[in-house]
């Protein structure tokens, strides 16, 4: 039995383990994801004002946590407080600055949803067509 096996895997091409093909297909597929995704994220860009937030945000935690370190060195604070100050500091300051972001983006948001909506209606009277806000289903009546 076994010599039937072995001469039949004989006749046939040498096939690749399941983990190498598979490996291989992966690395082909890879370089064509990653060109598409970096090509959609180039294409994306923020409002100015988000950017400016982020921006601050970052660089103020930079500078707090500067300051807070050097500080603690110059009055001579024990690496345990050194590291508590400067994580403590970053984790309070960094929250408020989150806050401050994401309220900033969320009425950036809402205004350009609102200016959305007044070009929709601007349209919808210029063509004299009900605009899709105001499109409302009709409502039908039984009749007896």
């Amino acid at each position: 039995m076994k010599n039937e096996n072995t001469e039949n895997l004989g006749n046939q091409p040498n096939p690749q383990a399941p983990d190498a093909a598979g490996k291989s297909k992966k690395k082909a597929a890879k370089p064509g994801k990653e060109k598409k995704e970096k090509g959609k994220m180039q294409d994306v860009r923020l409002p100015v004002l988000v950017e400016f937030m982020y921006t601050a945000s970052v660089l103020l935690l930079i500078v707090l946590a500067l300051t807070v370190v050097v500080t603690s060195l110059l009055t001579g604070a024990t690496l345990v407080a050194l590291v508590l100050r400067t994580s403590v500091a970053i984790l309070v300051m960094g929250g408020l600055l989150a806050v401050i972001s994401s309220q900033v983006s969320s009425g950036l948001l809402f205004s350009s949803m609102v200016d959305q909506e007044e070009y929709e209606k601007k349209q919808a009277e210029e063509l004299g067509t009900p605009s899709s806000i105001e499109m409302e289903e009709p409502v039908r009546e039984e009749v007896v």
